[in-house]
């Protein structure tokens, strides 16, 4: 999806426009919105590596079927971006933590589950037109959501092996989780997020 510098542009204008036209509410400010992260998840849960990841829990229905292969088996934690099957890895302790209930949304969405931040709230936000038996007219679907203050930092980083380096943006929750997801533009939405709060 984001294959370039400027179609990663394009895509993050889009989805900046779309969420303050359609899912902020009125006086809420919008920190940060992720595009769709086509991609397997990477779940280490305790230490134990689940990949691709599978869902545990019930996530909304997406339409369509995942088209990208499997990753390599033996991908290691801070490689996991040399392997362009994987979109997010997510490093929790307990199936509660608030990067493990993330995790169900970002493996079971199909890509389309999309992690935002505001100044009050942080969601997983789905398109409603990628799920089944939502009201098209609706642009967003909500769900997994909690209070904004279960963010501690939002930041860039370049992990892997491989040059040029690939970003990715990195969501710290105050439970000591971590979400990553492969993002070309990382740095500038991490500077944006930090002017913003």
């Amino acid at each position: 999806m984001e294959n370039t510098p400027l179609t990663a542009k394009t895509v993050d204008e889009i989805v900046e426009r779309e969420l303050h036209q359609f899912w902020l509410a009125p006086g809420e400010r919008l920190i940060i919105g992720c595009p769709p992260a086509y991609g397997h998840v990477g779940l280490l849960l305790d230490g134990k590596l689940s990949l691709p990841y599978s869902p545990t829990r019930k996530t909304p229905a997406v339409t369509g079927k995942p088209r990208w292969p499997l990753p390599a088996p033996d991908v290691l934690e801070g490689d996991w971006t040399d392997d362009p099957t994987i979109a997010c890895w997510v490093v929790a302790r307990t199936t509660d933590q608030t990067a493990a209930r993330l995790a169900d949304h970002l493996a079971g969405g199909h890509g389309e589950a999309r992690l935002t931040l505001s100044d009050r709230r942080l969601a997983v936000v789905y398109p409603a037109r990628m799920l089944e038996g939502e009201d098209p007219a609706q642009p967003f679907r909500t769900c997994e959501e909690m209070p904004s203050s279960v963010v501690r930092s939002v930041s860039a980083l370049y992990p892997g092996r491989s040059f040029p380096a690939r970003p990715v943006l990195q969501f710290s929750f105050a439970d000591g989780s971590v979400v990553c997801q492969r993002d070309m533009l990382a740095v500038k939405k991490a500077a944006r997020a930090s002017s913003r709060h």
